[in-house]
């Protein structure tokens, strides 16, 4: 049985047409005499409010069609909106223009704003709105990088505009998309009067940002987060106020839509067979008098992209990135616990590899199920993260990137005997694009921190290098086919600078494991002779002192 789906967008615009804090936000507005001012409201919430006044000089040229689109891939200030998938986006020039004129103040502000533990609205009127909203992307990209540094106290901004226009183009959108808490925080308000608002509707290259609060001047008001359904709306504003290009003041109406309340009656609607949400659809276009100017054919899309919005936001609602961190944290317990049971057996990369007793073989079973959750939860939180911009400490959370190189030490060495038992080759050169950005990411951050880091004075319990085992199966195979000087110098090089440094774990020395049976064929393949550092090291069996604390 299919669910009922409603539009619960009715209710969103219920809740805020009944909050004080957008009555706030546009007072701040009328109070603000320069550019831009922070005020604090009478409930102790922090408002950073920006003005672009009638009589500046950008309005009327922005009315009269004298500013466009341009593309920010230059634009050092926007460039940190940018994603992998969506990298070259273009905003209106009205908008560049004011933001760059303010950049050195903004990055003031951003430092200032970034440490204020209370909550903030960023805010603006008309033109105003371009700095509201591109000043609170960047102030959360800033807030991302405190938390990727450990802090967490800041809080997020929530931005609030006034007959704002469009800003930028579909890339934009689908940038700032990727980041669903960036998404969410941009309210827009919108009065049909209002010809500022809808200026740029007709013109196809451009799309929304976040949510619209459409408001009739009878108090009616509706919210929609569709994009489609937005540029339906602004489409029927910007017709209904042709040649009008009065600036409007939202003060009575934002009065008004806190007495009015939302009539459900479906003697309102005029038809008995609609379903809950094309119902829901419907109502929304009336409360804001623009139910006439919509045709049926685009109230069925609108429906349609309802449908396929409602289902994403389901599937978004299921995937808690916390809840699922700590579901890996359970997993990866177990795969631990593997690790610490297989020491009779050659340690867990040869035990995984070779399985032989019954046991062996049922644990293997077993473990298989674990690696192969934490894989996938890890090869989708790492394809989502390179999406974002390339900046230091913006790639995850300390907690994210800790979680995933204990991830990386455990299981790449699963995978890696699941390879070469598959009669896989030269593994490093083939090795899953997650586990690279998931060490050149943790080997970023360690940089860091280097100045403060201890050395090692005993072995570590998890081997360094999650590529050891694939080293180890290349030497065995370059030892089969008879050896070259080159690549066995290198090799025991390789395995002195990690035992020196005490990057290896002991288990790599248990009897039966597959570094040990390459010992023994190299030594015989080497001759009684032989001397080396390596040798010697081996030979006097130094390592059963190699022990972890």
């Amino acid at each position: 049985m299919s669910k009922i789906m409603f539009s619960s967008e009715v209710e969103l615009a219920k809740f805020l047409g009944c909050i004080d804090i957008i009555r706030d936000a546009y007072e701040t507005i009328s109070k603000t005499t320069p550019t831009y001012e922070l005020h604090t409201t009478r409930s102790g919430i922090n408002v950073l409010a920006f003005k672009c006044s009638p009589e500046s000089d950008y309005t009327t040229p922005f009315l009269e069609e004298k500013f466009d689109l341009v593309p920010c891939e230059n634009l050092e200030l926007l460039d940190i909106i940018s994603t992998k998938l969506n990298s070259s986006f273009s905003v209106n020039n009205a908008a560049v223009e004011l933001f760059q004129q303010l950049s050195d103040d903004l990055r003031e502000l951003e430092k200032k704003l970034c440490h204020i533990n209370s909550s903030l609205i960023i805010t603006g009127s008309g033109l105003g709105g371009y700095l509201a909203i591109l000043s609170t992307l960047c102030l959360h990209h800033a807030i991302d990088v405190e938390e990727s540094n450990g802090n967490n106290k800041t809080k997020r901004p929530i931005c609030i505009t006034f007959g704002c226009p469009l800003v930028g183009d579909a890339v934009l959108q689908r940038a700032i998309a990727e980041r669903p808490r960036w998404k969410s925080s941009i309210l827009n308000v919108v009065v049909k009067r209002d010809p500022v608002a809808s200026f740029l509707s007709s013109n196809t290259l451009y799309n929304p940002l976040g949510t619209f609060l459409f408001c009739a001047e009878s108090g009616g008001h509706t919210a929609f987060e569709d994009q489609d359904s937005i540029m339906s709306v602004l489409d029927v504003i910007k017709s209904s106020n042709e040649g009008n290009s009065q600036i409007y003041d939202y003060t009575n109406v934002l009065s008004l839509i806190r007495r009015k309340v939302l009539y459900r009656g479906v003697s309102e609607l005029g038809e008995f067979n609609l379903n809950s949400l094309r119902a829901g659809i419907t109502l929304q276009l009336k409360e804001v008098n623009v139910l006439n100017n919509i045709t049926n054919g685009q109230i069925g899309e609108m429906e349609k992209k309802h449908t396929d919005m409602i289902r994403r936001k389901n599937f978004v609602s299921a995937y808690d990135p916390s809840k699922k961190l700590n579901e890996m944290k359970i997993s990866l317990t177990y795969m631990e616990w593997y690790m610490k049971t297989r020491k009779s057996t050659g340690g867990y990369y040869d035990s995984y590899k070779n399985p032989r007793t019954k046991d062996e073989i049922e644990s293997t079973q077993k473990i298989v199920l674990h690696q192969g959750r934490l894989n996938q939860y890890w090869k989708k939180t790492v394809e989502e993260k390179d999406k974002m911009p390339q900046k230091e400490g913006a790639k995850l959370r300390k907690r994210w990137l800790l979680g995933g190189n204990n991830y990386r030490k455990i299981v790449e060495p699963l995978d890696i005997a699941e390879y070469y038992k598959k009669g896989g080759i030269d593994y490093i050169n083939n090795r899953s694009n997650h586990y690279k950005l998931l060490e050149t990411w943790f080997d970023e951050d360690k940089k860091v921190l280097e100045s403060s880091e201890v050395r090692r004075s005993e072995a570590a319990s998890l081997t360094e290098d999650s590529c050891f085992w694939a080293r180890v199966e290349e030497a065995l195979r370059d030892l089969a086919n008879g050896g070259t000087i080159d690549a066995e110098e290198n090799f025991e090089a390789y395995l002195m600078g990690e035992i020196e440094n005490y990057s290896v774990s002991p288990d790599i020395f248990l009897p039966g494991s597959s570094l040990m049976t390459w010992w023994d064929k190299y030594k015989a393949h080497k001759g009684s002779a032989y001397a080396s550092e390596f040798a010697q090291y081996m030979n006097n069996k130094s390592y059963s002192s190699y022990q972890c604390d």
